[in-house]
């Protein structure tokens, strides 16, 4: 496989790559929920870090963060990182459908309009890449 062409292998890890990042996300939220601390600042921070270092959801969501992490690192040798990127973004989607389902969060018509925007660059994105690669295959051509 040619480096750059967002093939559906890459498509899927990437997808992958957003639902573990907003689940390791909801991790981490519930986690930081179940301390009790609403702020934190000089005044309370080391009773915040010592609430959340035995926190099972925090740990649980970094854990996500490293596997997520791995898949990151297959993905970028396989594809540039121009089209990686902004691809990753993906998770913009799955986030706000997690935090209405397990976090009771209201997400509003604007937020729902600018997920789609992100929809839309995604899908701009790997045309882009498949152009490029089928302008790539051409030229080898003549």
């Amino acid at each position: 496989m040619k480096k750059g062409i967002l093939t559906i292998r890459i498509i899927l890890l990437i997808v992958l790559m957003g639902i573990i990042e907003s689940f390791a996300d909801l991790f981490m939220k519930k986690g930081l929920i179940s301390t009790g601390i609403s702020s934190v600042g000089f005044h309370n921070l080391l009773e915040f870090i010592s609430g959340n270092a035995l926190s099972i959801l925090i740990w649980f969501g970094i854990l996500m963060y490293i596997i997520n992490f791995l898949i990151w690192l297959t993905v970028l040798s396989k594809v540039q990182l121009s089209i990686a990127f902004p691809v990753v973004s993906v998770s913009y989607i799955f986030a706000p459908i997690l935090a209405i389902v397990f976090l009771n969060e209201n997400v509003g018509f604007l937020r729902w309009l600018g997920i789609a925007s992100i929809i839309a660059g995604i899908y701009f994105l790997s045309r882009s890449s498949r152009k490029e690669a089928v302008k790539r295959r051409l030229a080898g051509l003549c």
